[in-house]
Protein backbone atom coordinates (compact mmCIF):
# COMPACT_ATOMS: atom_id res chain seq x y z
CA UNK A 1 0.00 0.00 0.00
CA UNK A 2 1.26 3.53 -0.94
CA UNK A 3 2.22 5.93 1.56
CA UNK A 4 0.89 9.50 2.28
CA UNK A 5 4.13 10.36 2.45
CA UNK A 6 4.64 9.31 -0.64
CA UNK A 7 1.44 10.68 -2.33
CA UNK A 8 1.54 14.04 -1.00
CA UNK A 9 4.07 15.97 -3.40
CA UNK A 10 2.07 14.00 -6.43
CA UNK A 11 -1.31 14.80 -5.31
CA UNK A 12 -0.06 18.69 -5.21
CA UNK A 13 1.23 18.41 -8.58
CA UNK A 14 -2.03 16.76 -10.15
CA UNK A 15 -4.03 19.32 -8.26
CA UNK A 16 -2.07 21.97 -9.81
CA UNK A 17 -2.18 20.10 -12.96
CA UNK A 18 -5.74 20.20 -13.18
CA UNK A 19 -6.50 23.71 -12.02
CA UNK A 20 -4.43 24.89 -14.69
CA UNK A 21 -5.63 22.83 -17.82
CA UNK A 22 -7.74 24.80 -20.41
CA UNK A 23 -10.66 24.00 -20.71
CA UNK A 24 -13.78 26.43 -22.34
CA UNK A 25 -17.56 25.69 -23.00
CA UNK A 26 -16.81 28.50 -25.87
CA UNK A 27 -16.25 26.71 -28.82
CA UNK A 28 -14.93 29.75 -30.53
CA UNK A 29 -11.83 29.77 -28.05
CA UNK A 30 -8.96 29.50 -29.70
CA UNK A 31 -5.35 28.47 -27.83
CA UNK A 32 -2.38 30.57 -29.62
CA UNK A 33 0.52 28.82 -29.55
CA UNK A 34 3.11 29.82 -26.80
CA UNK A 35 6.15 32.28 -27.55
CA UNK A 36 9.66 30.94 -26.56
CA UNK A 37 9.69 34.10 -24.13
CA UNK A 38 6.18 33.39 -22.49
CA UNK A 39 7.34 29.69 -21.61
CA UNK A 40 10.76 31.14 -20.44
CA UNK A 41 9.43 33.43 -18.52
CA UNK A 42 6.76 30.72 -17.06
CA UNK A 43 9.66 28.30 -16.49
CA UNK A 44 11.51 30.82 -14.26
CA UNK A 45 8.03 31.60 -11.65
CA UNK A 46 7.63 27.94 -11.79
CA UNK A 47 10.64 26.59 -10.59
CA UNK A 48 10.15 27.46 -7.43
CA UNK A 49 6.30 27.08 -7.11
CA UNK A 50 6.82 23.34 -8.22
CA UNK A 51 10.11 22.57 -6.32
CA UNK A 52 8.51 23.46 -2.62
CA UNK A 53 5.91 20.83 -3.89
CA UNK A 54 8.88 18.06 -4.01
CA UNK A 55 10.20 18.69 -0.56
CA UNK A 56 12.73 16.20 1.29
CA UNK A 57 10.85 13.45 2.85
CA UNK A 58 12.15 11.28 5.63
CA UNK A 59 15.78 9.60 4.54
CA UNK A 60 15.00 10.76 1.23
CA UNK A 61 17.98 12.71 -0.33
CA UNK A 62 15.77 14.96 -3.15
CA UNK A 63 18.64 17.12 -4.65
CA UNK A 64 16.45 20.27 -5.25
CA UNK A 65 18.83 23.17 -5.28
CA UNK A 66 20.55 21.36 -7.94
CA UNK A 67 17.38 22.06 -10.48
CA UNK A 68 17.38 25.65 -9.23
CA UNK A 69 21.04 26.15 -10.15
CA UNK A 70 20.78 24.02 -13.72
CA UNK A 71 17.65 26.45 -14.32
CA UNK A 72 19.78 29.42 -13.19
CA UNK A 73 22.52 28.70 -15.36
CA UNK A 74 21.01 28.54 -18.58
CA UNK A 75 18.67 32.02 -17.81
CA UNK A 76 14.98 29.27 -17.33
CA UNK A 77 15.84 28.20 -20.57
CA UNK A 78 13.62 25.45 -20.78
CA UNK A 79 15.34 22.10 -21.06
CA UNK A 80 12.56 19.70 -22.77
CA UNK A 81 11.29 22.14 -25.10
CA UNK A 82 13.22 23.64 -28.37
CA UNK A 83 11.55 25.66 -30.68
CA UNK A 84 7.87 24.98 -29.30
CA UNK A 85 8.29 21.42 -29.63
CA UNK A 86 9.37 18.86 -27.05
CA UNK A 87 12.15 17.14 -27.29
CA UNK A 88 11.89 13.38 -27.68
CA UNK A 89 14.52 12.26 -25.22
CA UNK A 90 11.67 13.41 -22.51
CA UNK A 91 9.50 9.86 -23.55
CA UNK A 92 13.08 8.52 -23.52
CA UNK A 93 13.70 9.43 -19.54
CA UNK A 94 9.91 8.27 -18.69
CA UNK A 95 11.03 5.20 -20.26
CA UNK A 96 13.98 5.11 -18.16
CA UNK A 97 11.99 6.29 -15.30
CA UNK A 98 9.42 3.86 -15.08
CA UNK A 99 12.34 0.97 -15.29
CA UNK A 100 13.98 2.24 -12.04
CA UNK A 101 12.39 -0.88 -10.21
CA UNK A 102 15.34 -2.23 -12.35
CA UNK A 103 17.76 -1.13 -9.66
CA UNK A 104 15.56 -1.53 -6.46
CA UNK A 105 14.23 2.26 -6.94
CA UNK A 106 10.69 3.05 -7.14
CA UNK A 107 9.05 4.58 -10.02
CA UNK A 108 6.79 6.85 -7.92
CA UNK A 109 9.35 8.92 -6.86
CA UNK A 110 10.26 10.28 -10.22
CA UNK A 111 6.57 11.53 -10.98
CA UNK A 112 6.43 9.77 -14.64
CA UNK A 113 2.47 9.56 -14.08
CA UNK A 114 2.20 13.14 -14.03
CA UNK A 115 4.38 14.05 -16.32
CA UNK A 116 2.84 11.42 -19.30
CA UNK A 117 -0.28 13.32 -17.90
CA UNK A 118 1.17 16.93 -19.33
CA UNK A 119 2.39 14.52 -22.13
CA UNK A 120 -1.51 13.89 -23.34
CA UNK A 121 -2.28 17.50 -23.22
CA UNK A 122 -3.22 18.67 -27.21
CA UNK A 123 -2.53 22.53 -26.56
CA UNK A 124 -0.73 22.78 -22.84
CA UNK A 125 -0.60 26.34 -22.27
CA UNK A 126 3.06 28.14 -22.01
CA UNK A 127 1.80 27.69 -17.65
CA UNK A 128 1.64 23.69 -18.21
CA UNK A 129 4.41 23.48 -20.41
CA UNK A 130 6.84 25.30 -17.86
CA UNK A 131 5.21 22.72 -15.20
CA UNK A 132 5.98 19.97 -17.43
CA UNK A 133 9.65 21.00 -18.02
CA UNK A 134 10.17 21.79 -14.54
CA UNK A 135 8.75 18.64 -13.26
CA UNK A 136 10.68 16.60 -15.41
CA UNK A 137 13.94 18.50 -14.79
CA UNK A 138 13.38 17.55 -10.58
CA UNK A 139 12.47 14.12 -11.91
CA UNK A 140 15.75 13.29 -13.86
CA UNK A 141 17.82 15.38 -10.83
CA UNK A 142 16.62 12.61 -8.37
CA UNK A 143 16.93 9.81 -10.21
CA UNK A 144 20.40 10.68 -11.73
CA UNK A 145 21.08 11.49 -7.64
CA UNK A 146 19.65 8.38 -6.49
CA UNK A 147 21.48 6.15 -8.93
CA UNK A 148 24.78 7.56 -8.16
CA UNK A 149 24.71 8.32 -4.63
CA UNK A 150 21.56 6.57 -3.60
CA UNK A 151 17.85 7.30 -2.50
CA UNK A 152 18.29 7.23 1.17
CA UNK A 153 20.97 8.92 3.96
CA UNK A 154 22.36 5.87 5.38
CA UNK A 155 22.84 7.45 8.66
CA UNK A 156 19.48 8.49 8.91
CA UNK A 157 18.45 4.45 8.80
CA UNK A 158 21.09 3.23 10.87
CA UNK A 159 23.71 5.60 13.21
CA UNK A 160 26.34 2.96 12.96
CA UNK A 161 26.25 2.66 9.13
CA UNK A 162 29.09 5.49 8.70
CA UNK A 163 29.88 4.16 4.81
CA UNK A 164 28.84 7.21 2.60
CA UNK A 165 30.97 8.23 -0.18
CA UNK A 166 28.47 10.52 -2.16
CA UNK A 167 29.56 12.05 -5.35
CA UNK A 168 28.45 15.40 -7.15
CA UNK A 169 29.45 13.86 -10.43
CA UNK A 170 25.89 13.32 -11.60
CA UNK A 171 25.24 16.73 -11.40
CA UNK A 172 27.26 17.24 -14.31
CA UNK A 173 24.34 16.08 -16.58
CA UNK A 174 22.63 19.00 -16.14
CA UNK A 175 24.95 21.51 -17.33
CA UNK A 176 25.45 19.65 -20.89
CA UNK A 177 23.72 21.21 -24.17
CA UNK A 178 21.01 19.05 -24.78
CA UNK A 179 18.25 17.20 -23.05
CA UNK A 180 19.39 14.12 -25.27
CA UNK A 181 22.79 14.01 -23.86
CA UNK A 182 21.33 14.25 -20.40
CA UNK A 183 19.33 11.09 -20.99
CA UNK A 184 22.06 9.60 -22.35
CA UNK A 185 24.71 10.08 -19.68
CA UNK A 186 22.16 8.32 -16.94
CA UNK A 187 23.48 4.62 -17.78
CA UNK A 188 26.92 5.74 -17.35
CA UNK A 189 25.93 6.99 -13.14
CA UNK A 190 25.04 3.42 -11.77
CA UNK A 191 28.03 1.64 -9.67
CA UNK A 192 30.75 0.14 -12.17
CA UNK A 193 31.21 -2.54 -9.55
CA UNK A 194 30.68 -5.59 -11.60
CA UNK A 195 28.95 -7.05 -8.51
CA UNK A 196 26.28 -4.35 -8.44
CA UNK A 197 25.26 -5.14 -12.27
CA UNK A 198 25.01 -8.85 -11.34
CA UNK A 199 22.76 -8.25 -8.28
CA UNK A 200 20.45 -5.83 -10.80
CA UNK A 201 20.03 -8.88 -13.28
CA UNK A 202 18.70 -10.95 -10.13
CA UNK A 203 16.21 -8.36 -9.15
CA UNK A 204 14.67 -8.00 -12.57
CA UNK A 205 14.67 -11.81 -12.70
CA UNK A 206 13.31 -11.95 -9.02
CA UNK A 207 10.51 -9.48 -10.14
CA UNK A 208 9.89 -10.60 -13.43
CA UNK A 209 9.68 -14.52 -11.98
CA UNK A 210 7.35 -13.63 -9.46
CA UNK A 211 4.77 -11.41 -11.62
CA UNK A 212 4.75 -14.49 -13.47
CA UNK A 213 4.57 -17.75 -11.92
CA UNK A 214 3.55 -18.84 -8.04
CA UNK A 215 6.07 -19.68 -5.45
CA UNK A 216 6.68 -23.31 -5.03
CA UNK A 217 6.83 -24.37 -1.66
CA UNK A 218 7.92 -27.41 0.28
CA UNK A 219 5.00 -28.87 2.51
CA UNK A 220 6.67 -28.96 6.12
CA UNK A 221 7.28 -33.06 7.26
CA UNK A 222 10.79 -34.77 8.21
CA UNK A 223 14.00 -34.02 6.57
CA UNK A 224 14.27 -35.13 2.92
CA UNK A 225 17.88 -36.75 1.62
CA UNK A 226 19.27 -39.17 -0.93
CA UNK A 227 16.64 -42.13 -2.01
CA UNK A 228 13.05 -40.53 -0.27
CA UNK A 229 10.50 -40.04 -3.00
CA UNK A 230 7.07 -38.86 -2.88
CA UNK A 231 5.39 -35.73 -3.92
CA UNK A 232 7.50 -33.51 -1.51
CA UNK A 233 10.41 -34.31 -3.42
CA UNK A 234 8.72 -33.30 -6.41
CA UNK A 235 8.31 -29.73 -4.63
CA UNK A 236 11.93 -29.71 -3.68
CA UNK A 237 12.85 -30.27 -7.40
CA UNK A 238 10.37 -27.91 -8.56
CA UNK A 239 11.85 -25.08 -6.20
CA UNK A 240 15.65 -25.13 -6.80
CA UNK A 241 14.42 -25.00 -10.93
CA UNK A 242 12.19 -22.20 -9.96
CA UNK A 243 15.34 -20.67 -7.86
CA UNK A 244 17.86 -21.54 -10.59
CA UNK A 245 19.78 -24.19 -8.61
CA UNK A 246 18.53 -26.69 -11.24
CA UNK A 247 19.28 -25.87 -14.89
CA UNK A 248 16.43 -26.55 -17.48
CA UNK A 249 17.08 -29.73 -18.88
CA UNK A 250 15.79 -32.51 -21.79
CA UNK A 251 16.72 -34.71 -19.88
CA UNK A 252 13.74 -37.38 -18.41
CA UNK A 253 13.34 -37.67 -14.34
CA UNK A 254 11.64 -39.11 -12.12
CA UNK A 255 10.24 -35.89 -10.17
CA UNK A 256 8.97 -37.43 -7.33
CA UNK A 257 12.65 -39.52 -6.49
CA UNK A 258 15.46 -37.88 -4.84
CA UNK A 259 18.30 -38.23 -6.52
CA UNK A 260 22.07 -37.42 -6.61
CA UNK A 261 21.66 -34.78 -9.22
CA UNK A 262 18.74 -33.24 -6.87
CA UNK A 263 21.46 -33.25 -3.35
CA UNK A 264 24.10 -31.71 -5.71
CA UNK A 265 21.19 -28.91 -6.89
CA UNK A 266 20.12 -29.07 -3.18
CA UNK A 267 24.04 -28.73 -1.24
CA UNK A 268 24.29 -25.65 -4.07
CA UNK A 269 21.16 -24.22 -2.72
CA UNK A 270 22.08 -24.70 0.87
CA UNK A 271 26.56 -23.31 0.00
CA UNK A 272 24.75 -20.02 -1.14
CA UNK A 273 22.50 -19.41 1.99
CA UNK A 274 25.07 -19.78 4.47
CA UNK A 275 23.41 -23.61 5.70
CA UNK A 276 25.29 -26.58 6.51
CA UNK A 277 25.50 -28.07 2.99
CA UNK A 278 24.70 -31.57 3.44
CA UNK A 279 22.41 -32.28 0.72
CA UNK A 280 19.29 -32.57 3.28
CA UNK A 281 16.14 -31.06 3.16
CA UNK A 282 15.92 -29.92 6.88
CA UNK A 283 13.75 -27.39 8.67
CA UNK A 284 15.66 -24.59 8.38
CA UNK A 285 16.86 -25.38 4.84
CA UNK A 286 13.22 -25.86 3.87
CA UNK A 287 12.56 -22.14 5.40
CA UNK A 288 14.84 -21.16 3.50
CA UNK A 289 13.71 -21.97 0.64
CA UNK A 290 10.35 -21.33 1.38
CA UNK A 291 11.06 -17.66 1.35
CA UNK A 292 9.36 -16.04 -1.04
CA UNK A 293 10.26 -14.53 -4.75
CA UNK A 294 9.15 -11.07 -3.92
CA UNK A 295 11.17 -11.06 0.01
CA UNK A 296 14.05 -12.46 -1.85
CA UNK A 297 13.27 -9.39 -4.53
CA UNK A 298 13.48 -6.90 -1.41
CA UNK A 299 16.37 -8.14 -0.02
CA UNK A 300 18.58 -7.48 -3.25
CA UNK A 301 17.00 -4.20 -3.65
CA UNK A 302 18.29 -2.88 0.17
CA UNK A 303 22.14 -4.25 -1.32
CA UNK A 304 21.64 -2.10 -4.30
CA UNK A 305 20.84 0.66 -2.37
CA UNK A 306 24.15 -0.21 0.25
CA UNK A 307 26.29 -0.64 -3.36
CA UNK A 308 25.48 3.83 -4.07
CA UNK A 309 26.58 4.20 -1.14
CA UNK A 310 29.75 2.96 -1.56
CA UNK A 311 32.54 5.04 -3.81
CA UNK A 312 31.29 4.38 -7.52
CA UNK A 313 34.65 2.91 -8.82
CA UNK A 314 37.35 1.18 -5.40
CA UNK A 315 40.39 0.88 -5.08
CA UNK A 316 42.86 -1.85 -6.73
CA UNK A 317 44.74 -1.85 -3.10
CA UNK A 318 42.19 -2.02 -0.34
CA UNK A 319 41.37 -4.02 2.83
CA UNK A 320 37.84 -5.34 2.15
CA UNK A 321 36.41 -6.47 6.25
CA UNK A 322 33.31 -8.38 4.39
CA UNK A 323 31.39 -8.65 8.05
CA UNK A 324 28.35 -10.91 6.84
CA UNK A 325 30.58 -12.87 5.66
CA UNK A 326 33.01 -12.83 8.41
CA UNK A 327 35.98 -12.56 6.14
CA UNK A 328 39.11 -10.13 5.99
CA UNK A 329 39.61 -10.13 2.00
CA UNK A 330 42.97 -7.83 1.26
CA UNK A 331 43.55 -6.83 -1.86
CA UNK A 332 47.46 -5.66 -2.59
CA UNK A 333 49.85 -5.46 -6.21
CA UNK A 334 47.33 -7.60 -7.80
CA UNK A 335 46.75 -10.35 -5.11
CA UNK A 336 44.24 -11.56 -2.99
CA UNK A 337 44.60 -12.82 0.16
CA UNK A 338 41.67 -13.98 2.60
CA UNK A 339 41.04 -14.90 6.41
CA UNK A 340 38.08 -15.53 8.44
CA UNK A 341 37.34 -12.75 11.14
CA UNK A 342 35.77 -12.19 14.32
CA UNK A 343 33.22 -9.28 14.42
CA UNK A 344 31.06 -7.23 16.83
CA UNK A 345 28.42 -9.05 19.06
CA UNK A 346 25.27 -8.10 18.16
CA UNK A 347 24.79 -5.38 20.83
CA UNK A 348 28.15 -4.13 20.48
CA UNK A 349 27.69 -4.28 16.27
CA UNK A 350 30.82 -3.62 14.52
CA UNK A 351 29.93 -0.12 12.12
CA UNK A 352 30.31 0.38 8.84
CA UNK A 353 32.67 2.76 7.22
CA UNK A 354 35.99 3.43 5.74
CA UNK A 355 39.48 4.22 7.18
CA UNK A 356 43.37 4.29 5.76
CA UNK A 357 45.45 2.02 7.72
CA UNK A 358 48.20 3.90 8.40
CA UNK A 359 50.67 1.55 11.04
CA UNK A 360 50.69 -1.25 12.89
CA UNK A 361 51.65 -2.41 16.53
CA UNK A 362 54.20 -5.38 17.60
CA UNK A 363 53.03 -6.58 20.96
CA UNK A 364 50.89 -4.26 21.71
CA UNK A 365 49.62 -2.93 24.50
CA UNK A 366 45.92 -2.86 25.25
CA UNK A 367 44.15 0.18 26.81
CA UNK A 368 40.88 -1.21 27.40
CA UNK A 369 37.88 1.09 26.28
CA UNK A 370 35.87 2.90 28.81
CA UNK A 371 32.72 0.82 27.37
CA UNK A 372 34.24 -2.27 27.96
CA UNK A 373 36.03 -1.77 31.50
CA UNK A 374 32.76 -1.24 33.03
CA UNK A 375 30.63 -3.68 31.25
CA UNK A 376 33.25 -6.35 31.24
CA UNK A 377 36.16 -5.69 33.53
CA UNK A 378 34.41 -4.36 36.07
CA UNK A 379 31.85 -6.95 37.15
CA UNK A 380 35.46 -9.49 37.04
CA UNK A 381 36.94 -7.38 39.40
CA UNK A 382 34.36 -7.47 42.11
CA UNK A 383 34.07 -11.27 41.77
CA UNK A 384 37.90 -11.44 42.10
CA UNK A 385 39.95 -8.38 43.25
CA UNK A 386 43.01 -9.99 41.88
CA UNK A 387 41.64 -10.62 38.39
CA UNK A 388 44.27 -7.67 37.08
CA UNK A 389 46.95 -9.16 38.25
CA UNK A 390 46.30 -12.52 37.05
CA UNK A 391 45.79 -11.21 33.47
CA UNK A 392 48.35 -8.98 32.81
CA UNK A 393 46.33 -5.46 33.45
CA UNK A 394 47.43 -2.37 35.36
CA UNK A 395 45.62 0.35 36.78
CA UNK A 396 45.97 4.09 36.42
CA UNK A 397 43.96 6.54 38.62
CA UNK A 398 42.56 8.50 35.29
CA UNK A 399 42.76 8.36 31.13
CA UNK A 400 45.27 11.72 31.61
CA UNK A 401 48.67 11.42 30.27
CA UNK A 402 50.64 11.60 33.84
CA UNK A 403 48.08 9.25 35.78
CA UNK A 404 49.20 7.82 38.38
CA UNK A 405 49.73 3.65 38.57
CA UNK A 406 47.40 1.93 41.32
CA UNK A 407 47.48 -1.16 43.53
CA UNK A 408 44.61 -2.89 41.90
CA UNK A 409 44.34 -5.17 45.69
CA UNK A 410 43.95 -2.10 47.61
CA UNK A 411 41.01 -0.39 45.43
CA UNK A 412 37.50 -1.63 47.09
CA UNK A 413 35.62 -2.79 43.43
CA UNK A 414 31.79 -3.59 44.98
CA UNK A 415 32.31 0.07 46.32
CA UNK A 416 32.46 1.31 42.97
CA UNK A 417 29.73 2.45 40.56
CA UNK A 418 29.64 1.59 37.21
CA UNK A 419 28.60 4.71 36.29
CA UNK A 420 31.55 5.80 37.97
CA UNK A 421 34.30 4.25 36.54
CA UNK A 422 37.08 6.64 35.81
CA UNK A 423 40.25 4.79 36.14
CA UNK A 424 42.10 3.43 33.05
CA UNK A 425 43.41 -0.15 32.66
CA UNK A 426 46.19 -1.24 30.60
CA UNK A 427 46.95 -5.11 29.44
CA UNK A 428 50.97 -5.35 29.25
CA UNK A 429 51.97 -7.26 25.98
CA UNK A 430 52.19 -11.44 26.37
CA UNK A 431 50.71 -14.24 24.94
CA UNK A 432 47.39 -14.26 26.95
CA UNK A 433 46.91 -10.16 25.81
CA UNK A 434 43.47 -9.71 23.87
CA UNK A 435 45.33 -7.94 20.62
CA UNK A 436 47.96 -10.83 20.47
CA UNK A 437 51.49 -10.06 18.92
CA UNK A 438 49.64 -7.29 15.93
CA UNK A 439 47.25 -4.65 16.06
CA UNK A 440 46.39 -3.03 12.34
CA UNK A 441 45.46 0.99 12.42
CA UNK A 442 43.54 2.50 10.66
CA UNK A 443 42.12 6.18 12.62
CA UNK A 444 38.83 6.76 13.11
CA UNK A 445 36.49 7.65 15.75
CA UNK A 446 34.76 4.32 16.35
CA UNK A 447 38.15 2.81 18.13
CA UNK A 448 38.04 0.09 15.87
CA UNK A 449 41.17 -1.48 14.08
CA UNK A 450 42.13 -5.24 12.74
CA UNK A 451 44.21 -7.42 15.66
CA UNK A 452 45.45 -10.70 16.49
CA UNK A 453 43.93 -12.49 19.30
CA UNK A 454 44.63 -15.57 21.75
CA UNK A 455 41.22 -16.70 21.41
CA UNK A 456 41.59 -19.29 18.16
CA UNK A 457 39.18 -21.65 19.05
CA UNK A 458 36.42 -18.69 17.67
CA UNK A 459 37.48 -19.27 13.84
CA UNK A 460 36.31 -23.11 14.22
CA UNK A 461 32.94 -21.01 14.25
CA UNK A 462 30.34 -20.41 11.42
CA UNK A 463 28.82 -17.86 12.54
CA UNK A 464 31.77 -15.29 14.66
CA UNK A 465 29.60 -12.27 15.91
CA UNK A 466 31.84 -12.51 19.41
CA UNK A 467 34.13 -9.42 19.41
CA UNK A 468 33.31 -6.18 21.05
CA UNK A 469 33.32 -4.22 18.01
CA UNK A 470 36.93 -4.79 16.66
CA UNK A 471 37.69 -7.23 14.02
CA UNK A 472 40.40 -10.25 15.12
CA UNK A 473 42.09 -11.53 12.40
CA UNK A 474 42.62 -15.58 11.91
CA UNK A 475 46.45 -15.10 10.48
CA UNK A 476 47.21 -11.89 11.55
CA UNK A 477 51.14 -13.14 10.77
CA UNK A 478 50.19 -13.44 7.11
CA UNK A 479 48.09 -10.54 6.94
CA UNK A 480 51.07 -8.55 8.50
CA UNK A 481 53.82 -10.19 5.92
CA UNK A 482 51.38 -9.09 3.16
CA UNK A 483 51.14 -5.33 4.06
CA UNK A 484 54.75 -5.24 4.44
CA UNK A 485 56.43 -7.32 2.18
CA UNK A 486 59.92 -5.71 0.42
CA UNK A 487 60.26 -2.90 2.46
CA UNK A 488 62.36 -1.91 5.53
CA UNK A 489 59.28 -2.28 7.61
CA UNK A 490 59.14 -5.69 7.26
CA UNK A 491 62.72 -6.20 8.81
CA UNK A 492 61.88 -3.72 11.40
CA UNK A 493 58.49 -5.99 12.55
CA UNK A 494 60.57 -9.37 12.79
CA UNK A 495 63.01 -7.58 14.65
CA UNK A 496 60.23 -6.14 17.16
CA UNK A 497 58.53 -9.80 17.58
CA UNK A 498 62.45 -11.68 18.13
CA UNK A 499 62.85 -9.10 21.14
CA UNK A 500 59.41 -8.87 21.84
CA UNK A 501 59.22 -5.06 21.64
CA UNK A 502 56.12 -3.04 21.66
CA UNK A 503 56.54 -1.27 18.13
CA UNK A 504 54.71 1.20 16.42
CA UNK A 505 55.39 0.76 12.52
CA UNK A 506 54.63 3.07 9.68
CA UNK A 507 53.22 1.09 6.99
CA UNK A 508 54.90 1.44 3.45
CA UNK A 509 51.77 2.01 1.70
CA UNK A 510 48.71 3.54 3.19
CA UNK A 511 45.98 1.13 2.72
CA UNK A 512 42.13 1.97 2.26
CA UNK A 513 39.74 -0.50 4.71
CA UNK A 514 36.12 -0.73 3.98
CA UNK A 515 33.95 -2.27 6.88
CA UNK A 516 30.97 -3.17 4.75
CA UNK A 517 27.60 -4.64 5.73
CA UNK A 518 26.20 -7.22 2.56
CA UNK A 519 23.21 -9.69 2.96
CA UNK A 520 22.94 -10.17 -0.62
CA UNK A 521 26.15 -11.02 -2.82
CA UNK A 522 26.81 -12.90 -5.86
CA UNK A 523 28.86 -15.64 -5.51
CA UNK A 524 32.17 -16.84 -7.98
CA UNK A 525 29.75 -18.47 -10.30
CA UNK A 526 27.13 -15.74 -10.68
CA UNK A 527 24.59 -17.27 -8.15
CA UNK A 528 23.38 -15.10 -5.61
CA UNK A 529 24.42 -15.80 -1.41
CA UNK A 530 21.64 -15.03 0.96
CA UNK A 531 23.48 -14.52 3.93
CA UNK A 532 21.87 -13.81 7.62
CA UNK A 533 21.38 -10.45 8.60
CA UNK A 534 23.28 -10.86 11.78
CA UNK A 535 22.76 -6.87 12.84
CA UNK A 536 19.02 -6.61 11.66
CA UNK A 537 19.63 -3.83 9.52
CA UNK A 538 17.43 -5.01 6.33
CA UNK A 539 14.80 -4.58 9.03
CA UNK A 540 15.72 -0.66 9.34
CA UNK A 541 16.18 -0.68 5.47
CA UNK A 542 12.69 -2.04 4.85
CA UNK A 543 11.27 0.47 7.54
CA UNK A 544 13.07 3.24 6.11
CA UNK A 545 12.26 2.40 2.08
CA UNK A 546 8.74 2.01 3.38
CA UNK A 547 7.65 -0.44 0.38
CA UNK A 548 9.99 -1.81 -1.85
CA UNK A 549 9.76 -1.52 -5.46
CA UNK A 550 8.78 -4.17 -7.10
CA UNK A 551 7.44 -2.87 -11.05
CA UNK A 552 6.62 -0.14 -13.18
CA UNK A 553 2.40 -0.93 -12.17
CA UNK A 554 2.93 0.28 -8.83
CA UNK A 555 3.44 4.07 -10.23
CA UNK A 556 0.77 6.07 -9.73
Amino acid sequence: MTSAKHILPVLCVSLLLSACSTTSSNKQFVVVPPSESQIENSVKEQVSLTLNAFTPVAGQAIPNHSVLEAYESRGYEPIWIKDKKINMSLYKLVDILEQSHAHGLNPIHYHTSIIKEYLAIKKPTPQQLAEMDVISTIALTSYAHDISNGRYEPQLIDPNWQLDAPSNNWKDLLFLDSATDMVNSLQLLSPRSPQYQVLQKWLVYYQDLAKKEKDIFVSAGVPLSLGDSGPRVAQLRARLVQLGDIRFSTRKVNEEEFDSRLKEALMRFQYRHHIMADGAAGSKTIEMLNVPLETRAKQISYNLERWRWLPSELEANRIWVDLTDYTVNLHLNGELTSMKAVIGKPDRKTPVFKGLMTYMVTNPTWRVPHRIARENLLPKLQADPNYLIKHGYKVYSSWGIGAKELDSTQINWKAIDEDKLAYRFEQEPDEGNALGQYKFMFPNKNEIYLHDTPAKHLFREENRAFSSGCVRLENPVEFAREITKGSKQYNDMNNSLKNDSNTVITLPTYIPVYLVYFTVVPNANGMLEFRSDVYDRDTLMEEAMGYSPFSAGDSI
